[in-house]
C-alpha cells in the first residue's frame, strides 16, 4: 500500500467545456465509522483539472470526496476505498451558480440569421410589452439593446432561452417549431414570456391533450390537473381583462432534460375579437414532489432563474453534439 493517496479531479460545465474557477475546496470524509473528516484541500486557479496527495489510511475505510466551487454547483461527490484504489479520478459535471454570472447580450441587429429571424420579426411587432414585475418595456424592438436593471435583464435572458427551446422543439402535428405560432410578445418575466399567437396553436395543443394516452404520452408530453390551471391566469396582462374575457385555458408540458417546457394557451374574447395567448415557461423538475418545492421557492425568488435554464439548454445541446460540446446559439453568453 503506498504512503500517499493521489486524488485526481476534473470538472466540465454543462456545455462540455473545462470548468474554470478561482477556488475549489475539496473535502474528504470517512463515511464508515467513526464518520469523520479526513482532509481539506484548496485548489486555487482551477483550470478544469487538478490533483493532490493525502496520507494513506492504515485501516480499510470508505471515503467520500466533495467539491465546493466558488462559481459552480458540483452536486454530490464520489466514494472510493483508498486501500483498494490509491489513485482515484473523478469528473464533476458542474452547473453555474446564478448569482455568480451575468449575461452579455448580442445586439438585436447582430443576432445571427436565419436562426434569429423569427424572433426579430416578432420583436419588431411587439410595441406594447410589459413586465410581470417591473416597469413596462413598451416597444421591445426599440428598447431591446438598452434593457438594463435586474428584472429586465432576467426577462431578456428568459426570452432568449425560451426562443431557443421553442425553435428547436417541434409541434408534432404541424411539424413546425412551436415559436412559429407567435405573432407579438405582450409580457416578459424572468421565467416566461406571453405572446399573442395563431389560433392553430390552441387547436393543436388541445388535440395533443385529447390524445395523450393513445399517442403523445410516449413522445414526452403530459398535462397538469385542471385545479392547477387558475395558477396561470395571473400571468395574463390586465389589458386583456381575463376576469371577464377568458373563455378557456389549457396547458401542455414536454419533457426537457430533468425538467420540462410548458405551453399554456388561453382563448379570450376581447371586445368580441378572439385572441389566443401563449404563456411559455420552463420548470426545473419533472418530478411532482420536487416541482412542489420549486413552486414554494419561486414565491421567494420571483421564479425560475433563467441562468439555471441556460444550464439545461446547453446540456441538452451538448448531449446531441458528436464531440459533447454545446453548439447552440442563445444570443448571449455568461460572464
Amino acid at each position: 500500500m503506498p504512503d500517499k493517496i493521489t486524488i485526481n479531479v476534473s470538472a466540465k460545465t454543462m456545455e462540455g467545456l473545462p470548468a474554470i474557477d478561482p477556488e475549489v475546496k475539496i473535502m474528504i470524509t470517512e463515511v464508515t465509522p467513526p464518520n469523520q473528516e479526513v482532509a481539506q484541500v484548496t485548489l486555487a486557479n482551477f483550470n478544469g483539472s487538478g490533483s493532490f496527495e493525502i496520507p494513506a489510511p492504515d485501516t480499510f475505510p470508505t471515503w467520500q470526496v466533495n467539491a465546493t466551487f466558488s462559481r459552480f454547483d458540483a452536486g454530490s461527490g464520489f466514494f472510493f476505498m483508498p486501500r483498494g484504489n490509491a489513485n482515484p479520478a473523478h469528473e464533476f459535471l458542474v452547473s453555474r451558480l446564478p448569482d455568480e454570472w451575468t449575461p452579455a447580450f448580442k445586439k438585436l441587429s447582430e443576432l445571427a440569421s436565419p436562426r434569429f429571424d423569427p424572433l426579430k420579426k416578432v420583436v419588431s411587432l411587439s410595441t406594447d410589452v410589459d413586465l410581470k414585475k417591473g416597469p413596462a418595456v413598451g416597444d421591445l424592438s426599440a428598447k431591446y439593446d438598452a434593457l438594463s436593471g435586474t428584472p429586465q435583464v432576467l426577462a431578456k435572458t428568459a426570452l432568449l432561452n425560451l426562443f431557443a427551446v421553442l425553435s428547436d422543439e417541434v409541434d408534432p402535428i404541424a411539424g413546425t417549431p412551436w415559436f412559429s405560432y407567435a405573432r407579438k410578445i405582450v409580457r416578459l418575466d424572468q421565467e416566461r414570456f406571453l405572446a399573442e399567437v395563431d389560433p392553430g396553436l390552441f387547436e393543436n395543443v388541445q388535440t395533443i391533450i385529447n390524445e395523450l394516452s393513445s399517442k403523445y404520452k410516449a413522445q414526452g408530453f403530459f398535462t397538469e390537473p385542471p385545479a392547477d390551471l387558475p395558477l396561470h391566469i395571473p400571468n395574463i396582462p390586465t389589458a386583456y381583462h381575463s376576469d371577464k374575457n377568458l373563455v378557456q385555458i389549457i396547458t401542455l408540458k414536454k419533457d426537457y432534460e430533468q425538467g420540462n417546457v410548458q405551453l399554456t394557451v388561453s382563448f379570450l374574447r376581447v371586445d368580441g375579437v378572439p385572441i389566443h395567448l401563449l404563456d411559455c415557461d420552463m420548470d426545473e423538475h419533472r418530478n411532482i414532489v420536487l416541482h412542489s418545492f420549486d413552486i414554494v421557492n419561486h414565491i421567494v425568488t420571483g421564479g425560475t432563474n433563467p441562468i439555471s435554464m441556460h444550464e439545461y439548454i446547453v446540456r441538452d445541446s451538448a448531449q446531441t453534439a458528436p464531440d459533447g460540446i454545446a453548439k447552440i446559439d442563445l444570443g448571449y453568453r455568461l460572464t
